[in-house]
C-alpha cells in the first residue's frame, strides 16, 4: 500500500521493506542503499562498504508502460 508519510515529505510503500545487509547481499550490482542511522538513501553499486546497513531492489516497470 503506497501512502504519503505523516509529515507529507515522502511517498512510502508500506508493503516494501529495506533488507539488512548480510552475507547474502549482492555485491557489484546497482541497488538502493541506506544507512539506517543517517536516514539518507542512495542508488548505487554495493561494494561491501560497511557504511551501508540496508538495501532494497530497484523498481521495474509494468508491462503495460
Amino acid at each position: 500500500m503506497t501512502t504519503v508519510n505523516s509529515s507529507k515529505t515522502a511517498l512510502v510503500d508500506r508493503g516494501y521493506y529495506w533488507k539488512p545487509i548480510d552475507a547474502g547481499a549482492s555485491i557489484g550490482v546497482k541497488m538502493q542503499l541506506i544507512n539506517k542511522g543517517a536516514g539518507v538513501a542512495h542508488a548505487g553499486v554495493y561494494t561491501g562498504d560497511k557504511h551501508w546497513t540496508h538495501y532494497a531492489a530497484l523498481p521495474t516497470f509494468l508491462k503495460d508502460d
